[in-house]
């Protein structure tokens, strides 16, 4: 995962879109707790797909509602984990 359109990408295909909703290209600024296209168990699956997917291990702190408001804030979230790893 290089990009925040990378992290967009994944999220995308973790959400379950309703029925007759076609599925929209997310971009980095997309609310995605605001317009409920995140829950709890969509949270789990992209924290879990970060991990197996990318090698990106979320501390459970960075777990919050907070960090999953945008893939962009989310995305800052991966580079200050990967900032961690590389010290």
């Amino acid at each position: 995962m290089h990009t925040v359109e990378d992290l967009c990408t994944l999220i995308g295909s973790k959400i379950t879109w309703g029925r007759g909703e076609d599925p929209r290209q997310l971009r980095p600024d997309t609310p995605l707790l605001e317009t409920g296209l995140l829950d709890s168990l969509t949270i789990m699956q992209i924290v879990t797909a970060l991990d197996a997917e990318a090698g990106i291990a979320l501390p459970d702190t960075e777990i919050v509602a907070a960090n999953f408001r945008s893939p962009l804030a989310l995305w800052a979230v991966v580079e200050n984990v990967r900032a961690g790893a590389a010290r």
